[in-house]
């Protein structure tokens, strides 16, 4: 009895084991990649929802815009003063609709048609900024998560020299017990152990600090838990600089909203002209109820800018378009440099991390050499604890240097306006 009930509370057991763990992977959070967080990012960033309701209030000014002005209705009721009638002499008031009148103000002649078209260019610009706000919010995510990434590898970092200084510390009291090492040089380690669990602590902050500000640009809580499942790997800078500077000017969102300004202060410009010589309209009909008068009109009325014939205008719309030109021929020239000053800092990113990858292997040698040297007696104790030093440095130095060929190729990609919307997400 005694045996089968223990095959059986085993049996038992072992289902509990497995069916934990099964609901615990079904629940257990999955990495996030780097294309889901843009996705996300594109769909929930707060100022990525504030752009498509500036597209959404710039369209409902475009149907506004377009919209005859709003009729004008006019009512003459007789008067309210008491006055006798010749029947019976009673007293009444007068209180009937002598005559009504309705009418349509016209603006003159093409000027509706031209501010319908500005206000349909104000939808380009407000779609324009989206694609800036993008950007900008692309970039940002991309450097956060190479960040996270290399903060991750900074902890890992943090948490091996932490381990080699402890074994140091061991190392340093084992030769101190047996006369081998001085008092001092023991006291030095376990300083050095200090640092290093100080050193990995900061790390664990800056990584957490990074994963809420990830959180804040996906909209979401900044403690809410997050896993990354890409890796921080080098690739290739494959950009040509004279072929991303004639596309920069080609693509650039806020070269293609310049534009659309300057289209949109010639149109001003046409619209003060027209001003100028057709008159501001309106027509209605009247229609009068009294005994005597009771008939229809139809009415006709203009309004002409007789004194200065619209001159003010005109001036300031010739000068509002010749400074957009200026401005225009001004951000090109700025796009060019930001184009070449983002390219240089890209190509010197990608000479930094083959360097620093070679540094790299070079101190994982140098680790193994110091540990045999220092265990054998051959180098001297500050010698070694300088050369962990530089080891951990070069490591960092590594993983940042990753990192910031990342951040940098992000901006070329936003200078050069490459900053496709995710796949999978609705413009």
């Amino acid at each position: 009895m005694n045996k089968r009930f223990i095959i059986l509370t085993h049996f038992i057991l072992t289902i509990l084991f497995c069916s934990s763990f099964i609901s615990f992977a079904d629940v257990a959070p999955a990495g996030l990649t780097l294309e889901e967080a843009l996705r996300i990012a594109y769909r929930q960033h707060p100022k990525m929802i504030e752009a498509r309701q500036e597209i959404s209030g710039s369209k409902g000014r475009w149907i506004q815009a377009e919209a005859l002005p709003d009729p004008e209705l006019e009512m003459d009721i007789g008067g309210f003063k008491k006055h006798a009638t010749e029947e019976n002499g009673k007293q009444v008031r007068d209180a009937k609709l002598d005559s009504f009148a309705i009418r349509q103000p016209l603006d003159p002649l093409g000027t509706r048609f031209l501010k319908g078209r500005m206000a349909h260019d104000e939808v380009n610009i407000a779609k324009g900024e989206r694609l800036l706000i993008w950007g900008e919010i692309r970039k940002k995510i991309i450097e956060l998560y190479a960040r996270i990434l290399a903060e991750e590898k900074a902890v890992e970092i943090g948490k091996d020299n932490l381990n080699v200084t402890r074994q140091f510390f061991t190392n340093v009291q084992t030769r101190f017990q047996t006369s081998n090492a001085l008092r001092s040089d023991m006291i030095r380690a376990k300083i050095e152990v200090s640092r290093a669990e100080n050193d990995m602590l900061i790390s664990q902050k800056n990584w957490k600090v990074s994963m809420g500000e990830m959180n804040l640009s996906l909209g979401r809580p900044v403690d809410t838990p997050l896993s990354l499942s890409d890796s921080l790997s080098y690739e290739k800078l494959h950009y040509e600089y004279e072929k991303i500077r004639k596309e920069a000017l080609v693509q650039r969102a806020d070269i293609h909203n310049e534009m659309t300004r300057l289209s949109m202060r010639k149109k001003g410009l046409w619209s003060a002209l027209l001003k100028t010589f057709f008159p501001k309209m309106a027509i209605g009909i009247q229609r009068t109820t009294q005994d005597f008068d009771n008939d229809t009109a139809i009415l006709l009325s203009a309004s002409y800018p007789l004194w200065g014939l619209n001159w003010g205008q005109i001036k300031e719309a010739k000068a509002e378009k010749q400074k957009q030109a200026v401005h225009l021929d001004a951000l090109k020239q700025q796009v060019s440099l930001e184009v070449y000053q983002a390219f240089l800092e890209a190509e010197l990113a990608d000479k930094q991390v083959v360097l620093q990858k070679q540094a790299l292997e070079e101190a994982n040698e140098l680790l193994r050499q110091v540990n045999l040297q220092y265990q054998q007696g051959e180098i001297p104790f500050l010698n070694y604890l300088e050369n962990i030093k530089a080891i951990k440095e070069t490591r960092l130095a590594y993983f940042n240097a990753l990192k910031n060929h990342k951040e940098k190729i992000a901006e070329l990609e936003k200078v050069i306006q490459a900053t496709p919307i995710p796949i999978g997400a609705k413009p």
